[in-house]
Parts: structure tokens; C-alpha cells; sequence
């Protein structure tokens, strides 16, 4: 069957943006997710396979295929797909898997030519058994893995014990079909530009300042500060950035959960805010407002949240921190503004950024965003465990995913940073502060941030 037979779609937001990252990034851009499931009891290669067969009939984002039209990128669905040839290594020391990970990440999946995921059976240092995976970025952003893996795991394990198959996720197609006519839609798209005018205009008018979580240890970003300068000049780095992840044990993260309960307020924003109070406080103590962007998972049904595929909308929110009032009033504005966004999600990331730019007076060749974050329930089976990998090149300062296990409670907290600015030493210093300033929070419960810090 040709390709104008087939129900042509736009792109989604979130992969416009990855389009717009391949087209104009100054080095070659690699928009894969790496990430590896380690297996503590081993698989069968054989019905491994079949299960991973089976996720790609169940799930149709496996399925996507891209072509351009009228110089546009275009995608559409197949009806059947199947994986690749899977290649089976062995990686004797941590030295040998390392250095082919640092190669393997690099190299690119061609969406072109229908290359959605590549797998490759494993054995690492230790002895234990490994799936390595890399996936099309725009296949699949981290919410939609977690749906993937989910899926997997749970096929596998149908497989392997002879049990009945869980439910199906939901469809990609249908998310991509609602999202091009949710943003065809022109007088909401005119609605949301006049809420992002006034956004801008009225309420954020102040110039936000750069903030990120290096703090006062960076001397590039001392020296910019030195001159009164708002933003960073990211496009003059190198771009490299390494890949770190720590662990937020359950004995913190169930404390968070249950003053998130009674207060009533979203554990994504409680992470949140608290990153956005210690980039302030290794800043010292900036109370000036500052801009991060947070990954909204923009599926509006149960059935959507269901679905793999890319629908993490990235959105600016402008944000500061008031040491007179106590953390849960500061994180409340936030979780006002994160909602109020939420509702107007059909303007482009260049019209938006062309608005921030206008308003605050500062080259695009400049980043205020200090910090981007996005938050990831995702429920592993015991014995199994989930990493993500850096791909070494990006733009971002510093991006953060939390992915919390709602069983172990752990929270793997997944750095991708800038090599230029922060440090594994930086770092390091940083995530244990963090830690340490959810647990003042809790322990400080409602006193102003001023008593507490």
C-alpha cells in the first residue's frame, strides 16, 4: 500500500520540538532514549522475543512511520510492524560496558527508515542478564517507556507463567488524532495566545534571572552574574553533558507522600518546588523570580495516560521563592501556575519563546531555564531494575527526571548535565543537599522558609 493511502498526521508538540532540536542544534543531534532493564533472576532469550513481538502489536507507536510532505514531517501509522535483528554481547568488566555505551548512545536511530527501538540482549559485569534499549525520541518520551516497559514486563511474565495477557495499553493514533484536531482548533489557539500575552505581560513582566543548580560553584555562571547578566550563553558550549542517577530512599520519599497527603498538594509539585527552593539557596538565597521548564504529560484521559508514545509538552513556569512564607504556600502558587498551563497547551514552543523573548529582553541565543524537570511513576516488578542513559549532547542546562517506584517507594532521581557547568563533584554536593532540604521542610512543616533555612 502507498503512502498516500494512509492516514497522514502532524506531529505532536513535543515531537515538533525534538524536530526543531535536529533541524538547528549547532552539533549533530542524537534524539534517542537509552535506557536498560536488568534482570537480578535472568530471562529466556526465546520467549523474550515473543514477548517483545507481542509489544509491538499492542502497542502502535512501534508501528509509526514518518515521511515529509509540502517539506513538513508527516507520520502515520502500519498495521503490523515487527522488531529488528537483536544482537546478543557480553560485557566481561564495567570498563568494556561503559565504553560501549558512551559509543552506542550517539549513533541515531533513523525515523525514516521506520527505526523505532533497538534492543540488544546482554550480560553485564556482575553476571546478571540485561536488556539495552534505545528508543526513537519521537516514538516515545520517558512517560511513554514507562508505559512500554510496563507492558513488556508484563507480557513476559504472562509468557512465563502461563497466565492470560494484561490489558493492552491504549492507542497512540487516537492521542495523535485528538492532539491535531485540539490544536486545529483556531479560536482556543487565539484564546491561549491572549492567556500567555497577559502571562507575560502583566503578571511575569520582571526579568526572571538564570538559576540553576550548580549555584555559586560555577565561574562561568559567576562571571555572567558578575556582569549583570540574566541568562546563560549555552549555544558557545560544547553541548556535552554526562549522565548521573542517585537514589531518594522510601524511608524520605513515604514521609513526602504522607505530608503531600494531608496538605493536599501533588507529589510532582512537592519535588518540584523543593528544587526549585535549593537551586535558590545555592544561589544564594535568589528570591528574584527564575524560570524552569516542566515536562507536562499532556494525555487528558485515563485511557491517553494508558498510551505510549510522545505527549510530554515542555512549558516555561516562572517561579521564585518568598522566605516569608512557608514552603507549602510558596508551592501552592506553583501548582496554580502548573494548572493554569495545563489548560492552554496549543501555542508552538517558538511562539512561546518568541513571547519570553520579546517581554524580558534577552538573545535566543541565551537560556534563563535553570533547570528542566519532569516526575514519572513507574511501577517495576521486583528483581528488575530501570536506568536511564545520557545521550552526551544537549542543550539543556540540567535536566531532571524523578522516576518513583509506587511499590519500593524508591525515587531513581536521573541527572543529564551540562559537562561545562556542573561537575560529578557539583553534583553529587547538590543531590544530597536536596535531600537535605526535603527533610528540613518536613520537619520545619508550615514555619516561614525564613525560620527554617
Amino acid at each position: 500500500m502507498e503512502v498516500k493511502e494512509k492516514t497522514l498526521y502532524g506531529l505532536s508538540y513535543s515531537q515538533e520540538i525534538i524536530d526543531l532540536q535536529t533541524k538547528y542544534a549547532l552539533f549533530k543531534r542524537v534524539v534517542n532514549i537509552l535506557f536498560s532493564l536488568t534482570f537480578d533472576e535472568g530471562y529466556d532469550p526465546e520467549l523474550m522475543k515473543k514477548a517483545l513481538d507481542l509489544l509491538y502489536q499492542r502497542n502502535d507507536c512501534l508501528r509509526l512511520r514518518f515521511v515529509k510532505k509540502d517539506k513538513k514531517v508527516m507520520q502515520y501509522f502500519l498495521p503490523e510492524a515487527h522488531p529488528g535483528q537483536i544482537c546478543t554481547m557480553n560485557f566481561p568488566t564495567e570498563q568494556a560496558f561503559e565504553s560501549f555505551m558512551l559509543k552506542y548512545r550517539k549513533k541515531g536511530l533513523d525515523m525514516y527508515k521506520g527505526e523505532c527501538l533497538e534492543v540488544i540482549f546482554a550480560t553485564n559485569p556482575s553476571g546478571k542478564q540485561m536488556l539495552i534499549c534505545k528508543v526513537n525520541h519521537f516514538v516515545a518520551d520517558t512517560y511513554g517507556i514507562g508505559v512500554l516497559v510496563g507492558d513488556l514486563c508484563g507480557i513476559y511474565d504472562a509468557l512465563k507463567n502461563g497466565k492470560e495477557l494484561p490489558a493492552a495499553p491504549g492507542s497512540f493514533e487516537e492521542i495523535i488524532r485528538k492532539d491535531n484536531e485540539y490544536r486545529a482548533n483556531e479560536e482556543q489557539v487565539e484564546k491561549d495566545r491572549e492567556f500567555f500575552k497577559e502571562y507575560y505581560e502583566k503578571r511575569h513582566a520582571e526579568r526572571p534571572i538564570y538559576c540553576s543548580i550548580h549555584g555559586e560553584k560555577a565561574e562561568r555562571w559567576m562571571a555572567q552574574k558578575r556582569k549583570g547578566k540574566i541568562s546563560m550563553p549555552y549555544f558557545f558550549f560544547r553541548c556535552d553533558t554526562t549522565g548521573f542517577q542517585y537514589i531518594i530512599p522510601a524511608a524520605v520519599s513515604e514521609k513526602v507522600e504522607k505530608w503531600c497527603t494531608e496538605k493536599e498538594l501533588p507529589l510532582g509539585t512537592f519535588y518540584y518546588y523543593a528544587f526549585t527552593l535549593a537551586s535558590s539557596l545555592v544561589n544564594g538565597k535568589e528570591t528574584r523570580p527564575t524560570v524552569s521548564l516542566e515536562l507536562l504529560n499532556c494525555r487528558g484521559t485515563v485511557a491517553d495516560r494508558k498510551a505510549a508514545g510522545t505527549k510530554v509538552q515542555s512549558l516555561a513556569i516562572v517561579s521564585g521563592v518568598d522566605y516569608g512564607k512557608s514552603f507549602l504556600d510558596n508551592a501552592k502558587v506553583l501548582y496554580g501556575e502548573q494548572s493554569e498551563l495545563y489548560r492552554h497547551t496549543r501555542l508552538t514552543y517558538l511562539e512561546l519563546e518568541d513571547m519570553q523573548h520579546k517581554q524580558w529582553n534577552y538573545s535566543m541565543l541565551g537560556s534563563v531555564n535553570g533547570f528542566s524537570f519532569s516526575f514519572i511513576p513507574m511501577a517495576m516488578p521486583k528483581g528488575i531494575q530501570f536506568q536511564v542513559y545520557s545521550n552526551g549532547k544537549g542543550a539543556l542546562v540540567a535536566y531532571i527526571a524523578m522516576v518513583m517506584d509506587p511499590e519500593s517507594k524508591e525515587i531513581a532521581v536521573t541527572y543529564d548535565v551540562q559537562d561545562l557547568l556542573i561537575t560529578k563533584e557539583i553534583l553529587e554536593d547538590f543531590q544530597k543537599y536536596y535531600v537535605q532540604v526535603i527533610e528540613k521542610v518536613l520537619a520545619g512543616d508550615d514555619k516561614p522558609l525564613s525560620k527554617i533555612f
